[in-house]
């Protein structure tokens, strides 16, 4: 008996190529959507950046991000008793504070409103941090000392009461051993819901820079 190999051959071969195609195409399709995806995983803090602003102190050697509806303008600076003031003070106010004191809505005495600053100040002793809290003449009824993290080191955070309620944290420059204030005075209600996303931002951003 006669076996036809070419008309078996040729079945098994074509249902070869059929499988090899169909096994292919979705590892094709794999392929590219996982380039797709790092593609837009890529772009994703492009987006982030955009809706954000950044400050810089080549002078102190630091940075920190703060949400885009708020503004950083050295000419409105909060102002300070003169003992034992900071070397550098960083106010960060919304817009519309902003515009209501350049305009003269404060003017003759008026506190200006509670906000996020941040500010730098000398500690020639050394001290330790919560003891150099103790004794500054920039705090009042001072409680709740904890550890927090805060730009890759350790500092404190605590409460305070003055004219406002404050939050604060406080660290040390690793590089001159100055003194580190980030605080977010509050009166309550939406004020202070708007205030913290600034205030969280910028301690979240905080960052030691080398030049």
């Amino acid at each position: 008996m006669e076996v036809n190999y070419k008309r078996i051959v040729s079945p098994i071969l074509m249902g070869l190529v059929v499988v090899g195609a169909m096994s292919y195409k979705p590892v094709a399709a794999f392929s590219l959507a996982a380039r797709e995806d790092v593609r837009l995983a890529k772009s994703t803090p492009k987006i982030v950046a955009q809706n954000q602003g950044v400050y810089r102190s080549d002078r102190y050697k630091f940075r920190f991000t703060y949400p885009q509806d708020f503004v950083i303008d050295r000419n409105i600076t909060t102002p300070s008793n003169g003992v034992g003031a900071p070397l550098a003070t960083i106010d960060i106010w919304t817009k519309q504070h902003a515009q209501k004191i350049r305009a003269g809505a404060y003017e003759g005495g008026t506190e200006y409103p509670p906000n996020v600053n941040v500010r730098v100040y000398n500690n020639p002793k050394n001290l330790p941090l919560q003891n150099w809290v103790k004794q500054s003449n920039q705090f009042s009824q001072t409680r709740d000392f904890r550890t927090a993290r805060i730009a890759g080191g350790t500092g404190i955070k605590f409460q305070s009461d003055g004219l406002y309620a404050n939050e604060n944290v406080v660290f040390v420059n690793p590089r001159d051993s100055r003194i580190i204030v980030i605080a977010f005075s509050k009166i309550g209600g939406s004020h202070d819901v708007i205030y913290r996303r600034a205030y969280q931002q910028v301690i979240n951003s905080f960052a030691f820079v080398n030049r």
